[in-house]
């Protein structure tokens, strides 16, 4: 193998939310049906004949496999490297690099590419996870997203989409990322425009970066806030910021009040970075039908039922990674302060083995929101290095 290095930049942030099923029939002849779990897009592909499930990250640009997925199908690539692959965490993860030619495949959609990065995906995101599929293949078409019928749709040009209800939003394209302006008044006294990082890899809604973050003092100016701490936040690992609410979003025409956010105390990684102000992520892009058009650089978006839903907060108060067909559990991977979670003694790390009485491994993803209703009395069994426990979190 040789031992060339290699950096790679990727966007990856992990958060809850809405599951829907991928077995539904698509509601357009050529459309390609997804999952949409956990703030995330995913869609099935098979790379050069193995069948897999690809999240769809608009932060990156290739292709990039899961570790486990790689090694568990035995893929005879050659010609191979390693390289550095930082992200949204603090630290970057050193992965192998293919560099022969990969063929993915999904529906009718073929993509051949090279120097495809192997790294740990399900970490993150679960064993649902099995790889990331980029913006690249996307590059010179118009990719279409509807988050409420589950579909994804490909167009060649953008004459060829009924755009009735769609306002068009100028992108910002440098150094193979695509960046929104956005208006957020912070507070009475803090208003902050900048560019966003258009990423269709994170679950929140508006995470901001950390430097500004420092610049308004948002350490002591905003006084009602909510402190995380993520183990396995992103492909740089470790993370932690603060949720809040801001009292409004400006996004081109549209408005949104009392919105909530994220901001980053990271002091690596990309969300240190001063080049952009930080990501627009799904829990804003879930409330319109989406279209990318990546040549031209333009963002159409048209509201759908969901745009006037209240924002919320996180009540679960810990984020965990499905784990259960691997590992045969799911992790404990990240904990909000002062949380009932956090109060019922429940630990970054715990191995969650069933949920009242129910083994975890018989719990589909499409049942996991419900069934985790904070509104209801949670009986976790866990297991803590050797020993098994039980943790009872009441509403």
């Amino acid at each position: 193998m040789k031992k060339v290095k290699v950096i790679i930049i990727l966007f990856f942030v992990f958060n809850d939310s809405f599951s829907q099923d991928i077995t539904k029939n698509p509601y357009l002849p050529d459309s390609i049906p997804i999952i949409y779990y956990k703030n995330h897009v995913y869609l099935k592909g098979k790379v050069d004949g193995v069948p897999g499930i690809f999240v769809f990250d608009s932060g990156a640009s290739n292709l990039y496999l899961d570790s486990t997925y790689y090694h568990k199908n035995n893929f005879s690539y050659k010609n191979k490297t390693y390289g550095i692959l930082p992200g949204t965490g603090t630290k970057p993860q050193k992965v192998i690099v293919i560099l022969d030619t990969v063929n993915f495949l999904f529906q009718k959609n073929h993509y051949k590419t090279r120097i495809v990065p192997v790294l740990n995906s399900k970490s993150i995101l679960g064993d649902i996870s099995d790889g990331i599929i980029g913006w690249e293949y996307f590059s010179d078409k118009i990719l279409e997203i509807n988050y409420e019928k589950g579909y994804l749709k490909i167009h060649r040009n953008v004459s060829h989409v009924n755009l009735s209800g769609f306002t068009k939003i100028k992108m910002i394209q440098n150094n193979k990322r695509f960046f929104i302006p956005l208006e957020i008044q912070i507070s009475d006294t803090i208003r902050i425009e900048g560019i966003f990082l258009l990423d269709l890899g994170s679950g929140n809604e508006i995470t901001i970066n950390s430097p500004l973050a420092q610049k308004f003092k948002f350490d002591s100016i905003i006084k009602n806030k909510t402190k995380y701490y993520i183990k396995y936040g992103g492909v740089g690992g470790e993370s932690s910021g603060y949720s809040f609410i801001a009292d409004s979003l400006l996004m081109g025409d549209f408005s949104f009040n009392n919105v909530t956010m994220d901001y980053s105390s990271n002091r690596t990684g990309a969300l240190s970075s001063d080049d952009f102000a930080g990501l627009l992520g799904n829990g804003i892009l879930e409330r319109f039908d989406v279209l990318i058009d990546f040549k031209g650089s333009y963002l159409y978006l048209k509201p759908n039922t969901f745009y006037s839903a209240k924002f919320e907060f996180p009540k679960l108060g810990f984020i965990y990674v499905d784990r259960h067909k691997t590992l045969g559990y799911w992790i404990v991977s990240g904990l909000y302060e002062n949380s009932i979670a956090e109060k019922s003694g429940l630990k970054i790390d715990d191995k969650i083995i069933s949920i009242n009485n129910i083994p975890v491994s018989q719990i589909k993803y499409e049942e996991q929101e419900n069934l985790l209703d904070p509104s209801n009395l949670l009986n976790l069994q866990i297991m803590r290095g050797e020993k098994m426990i039980k943790i009872e979190l009441r509403p």
